[in-house]
């Protein structure tokens, strides 16, 4: 039996070659990819712009209204060079977007850099075996490999 392989075509041109992820088109990495964007693009509200009129608090941060808070980001936990490249992305769009603000970023940038950093160090490639292509997911949300 074949696998079917993830459709996903990367910037550079060439195509994601990961197993798909159950009845998905995609691979696992590129499934949670693409629906971190999609909330992030459909469901978060501008940030108001910059505007003399925002009271700031004491801290030198914005105090937005009600209805225009910061969202609060998708970002996955920085345990390899992989997931940090998808902090980058979405933290980008977000910024891009207007959906955060720069100060924020900027201090997310910044440990995202850290992250990079630290992650030079540190190189494990998974066995064929060891790659997700089913998953459950828990009552909380959370994405778990199916037990086997």
């Amino acid at each position: 039996m074949e696998t079917a392989i993830c459709r996903h075509i990367k910037t550079n041109g060439r195509r994601c070659k990961s197993p798909c992820l159950g009845l998905s088109a995609f691979c696992y990495f590129h499934s949670r990819l693409l629906r971190r964007h999609r909330t992030l693009v459909e469901t978060a509200p501008a940030l108001p712009a910059n505007e003399p009129d925002i009271p700031v608090s004491a801290t030198g941060t914005p105090q937005y209204l009600p209805e225009a808070l910061p969202i609060e980001l998708d970002l996955p936990p920085l345990e390899d060079v992989e997931s940090i490249q998808v902090s980058i992305s979405v933290l980008v769009a977000a910024l891009a977007r207007n959906r955060i603000d720069s100060k924020r970023a900027a201090v997310l940038l910044y440990g995202l850099q850290l992250a990079s950093t630290n992650a030079r160090s540190v190189t494990i490639e998974p066995a064929a075996s060891s790659i997700v292509r089913a998953l459950v997911r828990t009552k909380s949300g959370m994405d778990l490999a199916i037990d086997r």
